[in-house]
């Protein structure tokens, strides 16, 4: 019995570590117009040292790339060759995104985001 309750308890464990970070925040243009939300994630790679990072504008535009672990700043690619870098500015460095902070973006085309983890 004890050592199917280990079991559940190290894979809910496990579950929960691989959960990604959400990120929410808003799409505004290159004059300032609000385009609408955005819904950001990362998730983090444990054995790679990696974050893959993924990005969902109001135009269903996907924007996704990797991220390594410790840097703050990272270049996304759409589908149809549109970029997207973004700087974050994290809370605590040292926990990286999972303690929380802002990032601010910019596309190749123009638009101009900022999130909120």
């Amino acid at each position: 019995m004890m050592y199917k309750f280990f079991t559940l308890a190290v894979l809910l464990l496990s579950i929960a570590a691989c959960a990604p970070i959400m990120m929410n925040g808003e799409v505004t243009s290159d004059k300032g117009t609000e385009l609408g939300p955005v819904e950001m994630s990362a998730f983090k790679h444990h054995g790679l040292k990696t974050y893959s990072v993924k990005a969902h504008l109001p135009d269903e535009t996907v924007f996704s790339g990797e991220m390594k672990r410790g840097e703050k700043a990272v270049t996304l690619y759409s589908n149809d060759g549109v970029s997207m870098k973004c700087d974050f500015e994290l809370k605590a460095p040292a926990k990286e995104f999972e303690d929380g902070g802002t990032g601010s973006c910019t596309t190749s085309d123009g638009q101009n985001l900022k999130v909120k983890f």
